[in-house]
């Protein structure tokens, strides 16, 4: 629904710069006991999305496949501070300003205001009940971690929508959308965990 614009907006300020392996990725556990279905799969979607924009921090991986492929990780501590990780080392974004770092300098780029806000909010804040068509995919794992899938979809997005996994503790887990750029289809995965981590920081360059 809204993933692309900032994905894509990486994309282009990290070119050059390869994939890295997510130290902080949790070890494979056993699987939890599944998480129950919903009695409104709308309404749980739509309360994990109120959710997430409500924490103060979080750890997300981003894969996106396409006419280029972009692997990194990002963090986010609340209210406006993101830290990606490149194979040029960590990249800040604070507020609407870009910390770009390489060969030693700090290039200070400007980024359009609100635009990764969407990472805050997965589904727009203002977005009806009315607005959603959600499919209970039924019971999945996330790295062990027990979660409820789920294929969201909204009048004025693409045709297949988006894929959404909820834990048990009512928060997204996993986002998945696929779709078109350029006439060119692309793959867009977050994965997040480490929600309210104290340890999380961000300090400016």
């Amino acid at each position: 629904m809204r993933l692309l614009p900032a994905a894509l907006l990486l994309s282009a300020l990290l070119s050059g710069c390869g994939g890295s392996p997510d130290p902080a990725a949790p070890a494979a556990v056993p699987a939890a006991p599944s998480v129950p279905a919903a009695a409104d799969p709308v309404q749980a979607v739509l309360a994990a999305s109120q959710r997430f924009g409500q924490l103060r921090s979080f750890h997300a991986s981003l894969r996106m496949q396409g006419p280029r492929t972009v692997d990194t990780t990002m963090e986010f501590v609340a209210p406006d501070r993101y830290r990606l990780q490149t194979d040029d080392g960590p990249q800040l974004i604070i507020g609407d300003t870009f910390f770009l770092q390489r060969a030693g300098e700090v290039r200070q780029v400007p980024v359009p205001p609100g635009l990764l806000a969407q990472w805050r909010s997965p589904l727009p804040a203002d977005l009806a009940a009315t607005d959603l068509t959600v499919d209970d995919l039924g019971a999945d794992t996330i790295d062990g971690v027990a979660t409820r899938k789920y294929r969201v979809r909204h009048a004025n997005a693409a045709p297949d929508g988006m894929l959404y996994w909820i834990n048990a503790q009512g928060l997204p887990a996993q986002i998945e959308r696929e779709g078109q750029t350029q006439g060119q289809r692309f793959r867009i995965t977050l994965r997040y965990t480490r929600f309210n981590d104290p340890t999380l920081q961000i300090a400016l360059p």
